[in-house]
């Protein structure tokens, strides 16, 4: 199956702003550049997003609670979901402040990938003219480099609340996507700050009402996935079908199905069907399906899998957790001393084939960053140490057909080390200069 690219750095608004304790928290009276840091980073009120499962995490959820295949039948676990199906969706939530003729002023905040523990800033100035139409520009940035640019509207709704809508590139005028917020005025001074942005040009409603079918058998929802206000499983006229509403904009919305089939050649034939595209599949088809199709030009998309319960997907590839550690390894927790000479660490990790996953950072601090990724087998970062040290956890991916000839390159400051695949597993340790070490530990997964 074809995916669509990696995760892409993206700015990120979450939620419409509502005037509550907590906002008020959030948000002070005075503007105060936020700390830029990569590490356990809290952004107030959270924008979740809810995992779509693995196939494996599939097969433990539902093996003990469905019927197993007999003679006569087949249980089928299909997954389907649709909307912008690359997570680029971060945080973001800050302050504005009036300037002294109340005709526009200036804002800062702090952005989050909400999948991962990456921040940054960004901050600018807007206007606001008494006609309550002004605009915005601002740049954001991730540790102590800067991202690229926002510009877009600033508009006043009423006397305390208003909303902003435009969109952000990288730095270089690469394309970014689209985002859209609320503000609120919290005293005489100025105020707070939520929205959205995702790494796509839009964020227009899809329709993505539809129905799953089978002409013989049963069909029935194990569960939905990411489904908010307003979408819904609609009741139920008979045991063959499922039919809903869902609506996406940010992200996507998606249903796991269970079906219980004759056992029959051809067999029964299942369709689903959505607003945007249909498809129909055998009985035999429906064993190992996997499919993903673009429906529209800003990329919105449908994927589905299926797999025969007692016949769980068979793994194309291996999955490899990958720690990495640069610096003064004694270190109990990997804190540095603001007041000794640090050594850089810029560097990256790379794999020839397959991809690479970011799962947790360990010790950065400001000025350490994971940069902005634009292929998914390269992982990049500034990140320097004094008296501790740094370090990244990442799972690779790797095709069962490329075992023996896929590459893993370590690159961190003036130390570079490619391994073949094979030899990476274990715990490795080189000297690094200056009482400094890079570690390696990696394990099947």
């Amino acid at each position: 199956m074809t995916r669509v690219g990696n995760i892409v750095w993206a700015l990120a608004i979450v939620g419409a702003l509502c005037l509550t304790a907590g906002a008020v928290a959030i948000v002070g009276t005075t503007v105060a550049r936020a700390s830029a840091t990569t590490q356990d980073v809290e952004t107030g009120a959270e924008y979740t997003i809810e995992p779509w499962p693995s196939a494996d995490a599939l097969v433990t959820e539902v093996s003990r609670d469905l019927p197993q295949p007999d003679s006569g039948n087949i249980t089928v676990v299909l997954a389907a979901r649709w909307g912008y199906l690359n997570n680029s969706v971060a945080a973001l939530l800050g302050q504005w402040r009036f300037n002294d003729t109340r005709t526009g002023g200036e804002f800062h905040g702090m952005w989050r990938l909400v999948d991962r523990r990456v921040a940054g800033e960004l901050h600018g100035r807007f206007t606001l003219p008494p006609s309550g139409d002004g605009e915005f520009r601002g740049t954001w940035s991730v540790g102590t480099r800067e991202g690229g640019f926002l510009a877009g509207s600033w508009t006043r709704v009423d006397d305390t609340h208003g909303a902003f809508e435009g969109r952000w590139n990288f730095t270089g005028g690469r394309p970014g996507g689209v985002l859209s917020g609320r503000w609120v005025r919290l005293g005489e001074p100025g105020g707070g700050f939520r929205g959205h942005a995702i790494d796509a040009p839009t964020m227009s409603p899809v329709d993505w009402n539809g129905s799953l079918n089978t002409t013989d058998g049963a069909v029935r929802v194990l569960r939905t996935v990411r489904f908010e206000r307003n979408d819904r499983i609609l009741p139920r006229t008979d045991r063959q079908s499922v039919a809903w509403e869902s609506t996406t904009t940010l992200d996507w919305d998606g249903i796991l199905f269970v079906l219980r089939l004759p056992r029959a050649d051809p067999g029964p034939t299942v369709t689903l069907k959505t607003t945007q595209i249909a498809f129909s599949w055998t009985e035999k088809e429906l064993a190992g399906l996997h499919v993903q199709e673009r429906v529209d030009r800003p990329g919105h998309a449908i994927e589905v899998a299926a797999f025969v319960l007692g016949r769980p997907p068979a793994r194309d590839y291996a999955r490899i957790q990958i720690g990495m550690r640069w610096g003064n390894l004694s270190s109990v927790d990997g804190t540095d001393s603001p007041a000794t000479t640090g050594t850089n660490w810029d560097g990256f990790a790379q794999i020839t084939s397959g991809g690479i996953a970011v799962e947790r950072i360990l010790s950065f601090e400001r000025g350490d960053a994971v940069l902005p990724r634009d292929n998914r087998v390269t992982v990049e970062w500034h990140s320097s140490t004094t008296t501790g040290w740094d370090g990244l956890r990442v799972v690779g991916i790797v095709p069962l057909s490329h075992l023996g000839d896929t590459y893993f390159t370590l690159h961190a400051g003036t130390f570079t080390h490619v391994f073949a695949i094979g030899d990476l597993l274990g715990d490795h340790t080189f000297d690094a200069g200056n009482g400094n070490q890079v570690e390696v530990r990696a394990t099947r997964g």
